[in-house]
């Protein structure tokens, strides 16, 4: 079933990027929407030019903390008496090889981009289920698709809202209940400044006497001039969650940009020894990752 304006949308992560681009087309275009960010983002909303109104509630949310999550479920049902579609966007990213990073890293990692997500989720279940009508859209990443260098932690946090994603749709269908992935790939924005780093890969990073300080710096470099290249926004990436929102039968799977689509095909249709050895070789001059000095370290 069709989602029609006027119904209530919570979205997670909506401070910045494709969530604040989210949150400003569904209330153009008749939405109720529920804004949520950690406390200490809040203050972005005003400096945006959004205030609570009439058909906006901004509330706090660290989707990682379960007594946040319940409240912020039980103040929109008292608010406006109904939640219809959740759109879980808030996410982070680690840059860093899997030598590099630590256990608690690696937690961080799954609580934001997987556990917190599946946790509002669970919340919901028994209340769409009983009015046999609700939307869940979870916003993965061509990284849930296909893995790279110094992103283990983020590739294994999205692989795995993939597969959660998939079971659900299966579990779900039955009830009325429509689970969609969007699947963005480089998108021009700031956001590849906000990568996080574990102190064993910021050290790597810095220090070029270690063994992997050139993959950091090839890759980082890359996915910045991938960045900087696309012609992908966040307002367009809006507008795909919108359609996906709005559509009577939504897919599963939902690649938001040209490059997303083409890896998916590529991922698709070539044998996977020739798939990754292409990909392998196309890595920004993987020829000088290592070297005498540092393969030992």
């Amino acid at each position: 079933m069709a989602t029609t304006p006027g119904e209530v949308v919570l979205i997670t992560g909506a401070s910045t990027g494709i969530g604040l681009a989210l949150t400003r087309l569904l209330l153009n275009r008749g939405y109720r929407v529920v804004a949520t960010a950690r406390t200490e983002s809040l203050t972005r909303f005003s400096e945006a030019g959004l205030v609570a109104s009439e058909t906006l509630l901004i509330l706090p949310l660290d989707v990682t903390q379960e007594t946040e999550r319940q409240a912020a479920i039980q103040q929109v049902l008292d608010h406006w008496g109904q939640l219809d579609v959740l759109v879980n966007n808030a996410g982070i990213c680690y840059r860093s090889t899997w030598e590099d990073m630590d256990p608690q890293s690696m937690q961080h990692q799954l609580a934001v981009n997987l556990l917190g997500p599946l946790a509002l989720i669970q919340i919901l279940l028994p209340i769409w289920r009983a009015q046999r009508k609700g939307r869940i859209i979870n916003v993965s990443s061509v990284g849930g698709m296909m893995a790279m260098p110094t992103m283990g932690a983020y590739n294994a946090s999205k692989f795995a809202l993939e597969g959660a994603s998939e079971a659900l749709w299966y579990e779900l269908r039955p009830w009325g209940i429509a689970v969609s992935l969007i699947e963005p790939g480089f998108v021009h924005s700031d956001s590849f400044r906000n990568a996080l780093f574990t102190q064993a890969s910021q050290a790597s990073y810095a220090n070029a006497s270690r063994p992997y300080h050139r993959a950091y710096v090839e890759m980082l470099g890359f996915i910045e001039k991938m960045m900087n290249w696309s012609r992908a926004t966040p307002e367009r990436i809006a507008s795909t969650i919108l359609h996906t929102i709005r559509a009577k039968n939504p897919r599963l799977r939902v690649p938001a940009t040209l490059d997303a689509r083409f890896f998916g095909l590529l991922r698709r249709w070539l044998p996977s020894r020739l798939y990754h050895g292409l990909l392998y070789r196309r890595l920004p001059h993987i020829d000088t990752w290592i070297n005498d000095e540092t393969a030992s370290k």
